[in-house]
């Protein structure tokens, strides 16, 4: 059985996070604020890629696009099986 949520949807993932660098033009404005235009490509590092947790528990995504850590996906899953 595959694991689900506590409203009884799939989980279909693990929220991950990675870093990149959103490539822009910086200059100083004469306000002497940072004016960024943003150029519309990001280079990933997905060697960057971990999963993102939530007090100590990994974050888990169900097929509603809703988060849930894992003790939640634990226990409903089991009452699942029940």
């Amino acid at each position: 059985m595959n694991a689900v949520s506590p409203e009884g949807n799939e989980i279909i993932g693990t929220l991950e996070v990675i870093e990149g660098v959103a490539r822009a033009d910086v200059s100083l404005a004469k306000n002497g604020r940072l004016k960024v235009e943003f150029l519309g490509d990001t280079e990933v590092d997905w060697n960057s890629q971990a999963t993102k947790t939530q007090k100590g528990e990994r974050l888990f995504v169900c097929s509603q696009r809703k988060l849930w850590r894992e003790s939640q996906v634990k226990n409903a899953t089991r009452n699942k099986e029940r």
